[in-house]
């Protein structure tokens, strides 16, 4: 599952080496002072979340209805609740409020969720008598503050900072087949509808608004407009929404000019001080001001208020950010680093590298910091000049205060601790974009310094860079280090040889099979990692928290704490294999944990049968049986076709354990599960698919036909029945027909499929979504049926590449690696097992070490990780094999039935 980048960020504010669950930090006490002092004793406050709820005596609950909102900044939040609160007393009215003025300032950020930022007080009426008379209330007492506008509420008459929405008063949940929960309200037929919290005005069809016809949506009422300026600018569409304002597209009608316009919303609080977004653009604007003459930066145009929010209005600068640009274009991801490809690739970029140290040398000349320099915001225009665009960070030396914020793995750590960048930041970023360029390594510096390090010394050798790139990359990244020298740090841009460097091809181009003296170095490596992982695993983990056992990901907290995926039972049965035992208080502390139908979706990597299957394989089986049979009549058994979080997955537990067990009753429900997905399929042209309930098209192992498939082979190779080999050949036809060719000839696959409406979609290599995860199923089919094996060809050059992203299982390194090894055990082809070493070279690259033992970076390499999806757990399940990996072996642990697919050739 794909996790939003404000979410992200949330999770990582309160712990420095792992995601963070934020109801574990402790509130301030301002707030709460300012409650105690003003509330009866006999009031009951309770927190839950960031949210401190003060309930009355004997007031009864109420489930949903007009809700209040006052808004507030982190500045004055303490005394808009000493003035709220007499009036929330006297009315005896249930509410909650934010804990404390971080939680405040938190909320109102730039990357907050827009439908939910803003809020600080929710009051919950009675009844519309009791919303007016307390709404009216708050308006006169909190005349004289200001807060920031609620973008998915209206304000109430008279007020700035009261507002209103139709909505759920209190928490029903209802859940989903990944483990999230939404929230849900009743309609008058009695039926739950989600509680949406849209970044807008929108109430259900049958709630009327208790303000009727006296409020009518007005432009007033409506932050932004297609027309501003007085109609000098016209906005064409949006390019980014976020809680801080919009950018936008548009025509400057005195000019021709095609614009960007950059909203700011009063109240929105940026970075570590939580400067006002108003003041911070027009800040911005002052700073681009002064370096429009350089051809370097984007050129500011205007600046001006509408309404209650300003608007920075820049150039539009046609072109990619040298971030994507390096991707697109460099030879090691599109797997044609020829001499020639690599030539002129890296000839190109130090032109780009070059122009990028100027721009850090005027604005030091000028007496500017950047602060904030990354990949993402130099844009490269198609003639090949950089533009750098979003200098909310700089600032003028000893005059001004930028936004504070970094990219992660651009920030010298110095910097970092200040909240504040400087000249030798600039240059440490500097250094970072190079790398970036060679290999998109920099950001898992947030995790450990040395693992951006390691990675680049393994890829310049690879790549046979020249040494001269290497020192330079090297000597910008020393934070320590003196203030480099301008026109050096340029001359040595401009001199690297790149012309010259590449006379044959590099290694990474070279077919390598396994030496054995270096395969016994590396299996070494691979087994002091093993074991240091499995000490993690033990050292880390925490019996005495509720909500997770092990560091995670962070969808362990929006999920449940005991999935394969996140949970307990993935890092268990990653322990289990290693060591070949859990230690039993560990047992002891998920059984503790519901697996009822109303805290886990029945699936496999994210529910219930993914537990019993773990639970199985560790010794458990009466365990597991009572786990699966409990999810027989799970509502949502049937709601997604996928191996993830839907029926296939599902199905392959039952199987697991009718082979486990030989209790029959789990073959019949693989066999209904069978007869559903045939039932529900989707046929076009001879091919089988399943939409998503959101009518998508899934393509790829995770959640799309391919993994159907593997479930239906399975099926197959249990029951003997030609009929579900024919749909499951039918299925991954349908996948295999998604393809789309790389530029150097490599086939490879999206994650979705193409439509009218989105024509293109991100094309995928992993295992949860794109090639490794095809080709899992494809190499099966080949073994049972003799087919595909042409396919297997095609398919085989995507996944032959050792540098990815990321380390982890499900879309990273490591699940590619897994794919390479099932290659090698099915076909044997030794360079197979080459290419496979050459992947646990990579992975173990990013191997840290900390008191506990050995930890990967989890999820965009942002945390420590110990989970199967996107940590330790899946990293160990690929390196493991390389025990016990052969010609003819099967040894994937990751959840397959290859014990089912004796030869049925």
């Amino acid at each position: 599952m794909q996790v939003d980048w404000e979410t992200v960020v949330s999770y990582m504010m309160h712990h420095p080496r792992w995601f963070e669950d934020f109801t574990r930090r402790t509130p301030g006490s301002e707030h709460v002072g300012e409650y105690r002092a003003a509330m009866p004793g006999d009031w009951q406050l309770r927190r839950r979340g960031y949210w401190l709820i003060a309930e009355p005596p004997e007031v009864p609950l109420v489930g949903q209805g007009w809700k209040l909102h006052v808004s507030a900044t982190s500045r004055n939040s303490a005394e808009v609740l000493r003035a709220a609160l007499p009036v929330l007393r006297d009315a005896g009215v249930r509410f909650k409020f934010l804990m404390d003025p971080l939680a405040v300032r938190e909320v109102n950020g730039k990357s907050y969720p827009r439908g939910s930022s803003g809020k600080f007080i929710t009051v919950y009426p009675a009844d519309e008598a009791e919303f007016h008379a307390v709404g009216e209330a708050l308006t006169q007492e909190l005349k004289d503050f200001d807060g920031p506008y609620l973008l998915s509420d209206r304000r109430f008459p008279g007020s700035r900072v009261v507002y209103y929405r139709y909505g759920g008063f209190t928490s029903y949940f209802r859940l989903r087949s990944s483990g999230i929960r939404e929230l849900m309200i009743d309609a008058p037929d009695g039926s739950k509808v989600p509680d949406i919290r849209n970044p807008y005005w929108s109430v259900p069809d049958w709630a009327r608004d208790p303000f009727g016809s006296e409020t009518p949506v007005t432009a007033d009422d409506t932050p932004g407009s297609t027309a501003l300026a007085g109609g000098r600018y016209v906005v064409d569409s949006a390019l980014l929404l976020s809680n801080r304002g919009g950018v936008y597209r548009g025509i400057d009608t005195e000019t021709g000019a095609d614009i960007v316009l950059r909203e700011a919303r009063p109240g929105v609080e940026v970075g570590p001080a939580g400067i006002d977004a108003v003041r911070l653009l027009r800040h911005e604007y002052d700073i681009l001001t002064d370096l429009s003459d350089t051809g370097l930066f984007v050129r500011p145009i205007d600046f001006f208020t509408q309404w209650e929010h300003a608007y920075l209005v820049e150039e539009y600068v046609p072109g990619t950010p040298i971030g994507r640009l390096s991707i697109t274009e460099n030879p090691i991801y599109s797997l044609d680093p020829t001499p020639s490809r690599l030539t002129d690739y890296y000839s190109r970029f130090r032109g780009l590298w070059a122009q990028v140290a100027e721009a850090v040398a005027v604005c030091h000349e000028r007496g500017i910091v950047l602060g904030d320099l990354s990949p993402t915001n130099i844009i490269v225009t198609p003639d090949d000049h950089v533009r750098i665009i979003d200098l909310e960070s700089a600032f003028h030396e000893g005059v001004d205060q930028g936004a504070g914020l970094s990219t992660p793995g651009m920030v010298t750590r110095r910097a970092l601790a200040a909240r504040c960048g400087d000249r030798r930041t600039d240059y440490y970023a500097l250094g970072g974009v190079i790398l970036c360029c060679v290999l998109m390594c920099h950001q898992a510096d947030v995790v450990e310094q040395d693992i951006p390090r390691q990675l680049f010394a393994e890829a310049a050798a690879d790549l046979d860079l020249p040494a001269e790139l290497v020192s330079l990359i090297g000597d910008l990244y020393a934070e320590d280090a003196p203030l480099p020298d301008a026109a050096v740090v340029r001359k040595r841009i401009e001199d690297l040889p790149f012309t010259t460097a590449w006379r044959r091809s590099p290694p990474l181009a070279r077919p390598v099979t396994p030496e054995p003296v270096a395969s016994a170095r590396l299996h070494k490596r691979i087994e002091a990692t093993m074991d240091s992982v499995a000490d993690y695993l033990v050292n880390s983990a925490d019996p005495h928290r509720e909500d997770r056992l092990f560091p995670a990901d962070l969808l362990v907290f929006e999920t449940n704490p005991l999935s394969l995926a996140h949970g307990a039972y993935g890092s268990l049965y990653a322990l289990h294999v290693l060591k070949g035992q859990i230690p039993d208080t560990f047992l002891g502390w998920t059984l503790q944990r519901s697996t009822a139908v109303a805290a886990m979706p029945p699936g496999l990597y994210y529910g219930t049968a993914g537990v019993a299957w773990a639970q199985s394989a560790m010794g458990y089986p009466e365990l597991a049986t009572t786990t699966l049979r409990g999810s027989s009549d799970h509502p949502l058994l049937l709601t997604e076709p996928g191996v993830l979080i839907g029926a296939a997955g599902h199905g392959m537990a039952c199987l697991r354990l009718w082979r486990d067990t030989g209790l029959p009753e789990f073959l019949d429900r693989a066999r209904a599960i069978g007869t559903s997905l045939g039932d529900r399929a989707v046929w076009d042209g001879g091919h089988a698919h399943w939409p998503s309930p959101d009518d998508e098209v899934p393509i790829g192992y995770g959640y799309g036909a391919s993994g159907v498939a593997m479930f239906l082979l399975a099926l197959h190779a249990a029951t003997n029945d030609p009929a579900t080999l024919d749909l499951g050949r039918a299925a991954l036809d349908y996948d295999l027909s998604q393809g789309e060719y790389l530029s150097s000839g490599v086939l490879t696959f999206p994650a979705v499929a193409a439509t009218e409406d989105s024509p293109t979609t991100m094309l995928r290599h992993y295992w949860d979504e794109g090639t490794a995860g095809i080709l899992t199923t494809t190499l099966r089919y080949h073994e049972v049926t003799g087919e595909y094996r042409s396919w297997i060809d095609k398919l085989l050059p995507d996944v032959r590449r050792k540098y990815v992203a990321f380390p982890q299982l499900f879309h990273g390194a490591s699940g590619i690696g897994n794919t390479l090894l099932d290659a090698y055990e099915f076909l044997g082809d030794p360079e197979l097992l080459g290419d496979a070493e050459r992947v646990a070279a990579a992975v173990l690259c990013n191997a840290v070490e900390r008191p506990e033992g050995v930890v990967f970076p989890g999820e965009q390499t942002l945390r420590e990780s110990a989970d199967l999806a996107t940590g330790s757990a899946g990293v160990a399940l690929f390196l493991d094999r390389f025990r016990r990996t052969a010609p003819g072996a099967r040894t994937n642990l990751n959840f397959v039935l290859d014990d089912l697919l004796v030869d049925r050739r």
